[in-house]
């Protein structure tokens, strides 16, 4: 099988020929020992020529506009705002946190326009990837999700808890509005022809459980949520949901949304993959569960091999498993951890298992 089939029959929950890779290529070490060079920014044809080279089945590709991700380049440090209006000091890559936010009250919402989705660089990484997929890679657009906009670039996390509850209101405006804006930039993604899942980073939850209560999950995102995804799906593509952290208390009505894939099942935080499988069998494709804190980072490539064997056990059998670290694979993971995993995949992956 070519890498896009053998994702797409993963995550459709049917077996291919062996365990497909899908990561997040955050290394800068890895594309320059791996290309010869690195990328100022978030590159969608350095992105392809370093997932082809390394053997990863699918890649990862934001839309231009996906909070966090540099669309010009800044120097270290630097101050700046994105066209979201959320300010940044350039410290990282490729995602770079917020220092402030641009909506803390009614009166600054109402005052606020939304970026204007169709923009001739709106899908500059998208045609990028799509352009030099010459090895036929499963190409996955990444979207935000809308309670990380809430809480990290609309709003921060505390003038989102208050809003919760002063001006319930004006969270539901907010984020029924961002919701549309995705589903329209997603449909010009789409229609570039190339496109093959989409996927949502949306953190709920940290090491021990959500964020919010379970019950305002349900009033202020559920919802919303699952009116993108439907929206997705509606438009020929399957849907992945990036969710970091403990999200138990929730996970069955996310699955209900209609999500295809899981990611990353983060083991951190007390994502049983054995459960997940077993409790979601013909319902949803866990993608993930290699520990990318511990194990990728410290671990020797054997103790690589070993997890990575491990979650092949756990979670294979049957198809309807995806392999990947358990958030990304960054420059604090020795490559030769990142080799192992690879190698890993290639000698235990392979059906019939």
């Amino acid at each position: 099988m070519k890498p896009r089939e053998r994702f797409l029959t993963a995550l459709n929950g049917r077996i291919p020929d062996r365990v497909p890779i899908h990561e997040h290529l955050f290394s800068r070490r890895l594309l320059q020992e791996q290309l010869g060079y690195t990328s100022v920014l978030y590159d969608g044809e350095a992105q392809v020529k370093l997932a082809t080279k390394l053997g990863i089945d699918a890649i990862w590709t934001p839309i231009n506009g996906f909070c966090g991700i540099e669309d010009v380049p800044h120097e270290e440090n630097e101050i700046y705002k994105d066209e979201w209006g959320v300010t940044y000091k350039k410290n990282g890559w490729p995602i770079i946190s917020q220092i402030d936010t641009p909506i803390k009250t009614r009166e600054d919402w109402e005052k606020y326009e939304l970026p204007k989705v169709n923009i001739p660089d709106r899908l500059k990484i998208v045609k990028d990837v799509v352009n030099a997929n010459e090895a036929d890679l499963a190409v996955v657009v990444g979207l935000l999700g809308p309670f990380t906009m809430m809480t990290w670039y609309f709003m921060d996390f505390s003038d989102l808890s208050m809003a919760l509850f002063m001006d319930p209101e004006l969270v539901h405006e907010i984020v029924d509005a961002f919701v549309d804006w995705n589903l329209e930039a997603a449909k010009l993604a789409y229609d570039t022809g190339g496109v093959d899942a989409f996927q949502i980073s949306d953190d709920w939850g940290g090491t021990n459980g959500l964020l919010i209560s379970p019950e305002d999950f349900g009033e202020f995102f559920m919802k919303p949520f699952k009116k993108l995804v439907q929206g997705l799906k509606n438009l020929g593509a399957p849907v992945i949901m990036h969710n970091d952290g403990q999200i138990w208390d929730v996970l069955d009505d996310l699955v209900a949304t209609g999500i295809s894939g899981f990611h990353p099942v983060e083991k951190a935080a007390g994502m049983d993959l054995k459960i997940v499988k077993e409790r979601y069998e013909e319902k949803l494709c866990p993608i993930g569960n290699v520990n990318n804190k511990t194990t990728m980072v410290t671990g020797t490539p054997e103790e690589v091999m070993a997890e990575v064997k491990q979650c092949i056990e756990i979670a294979a059998p049957g198809g309807g498993y995806i392999i990947s670290t358990d958030h990304s694979l960054h420059d604090d993971i020795p490559s030769e951890n990142v080799y192992a995993l690879i190698e890993a995949v290639h000698k235990f992956g392979k059906y019939p298992l």
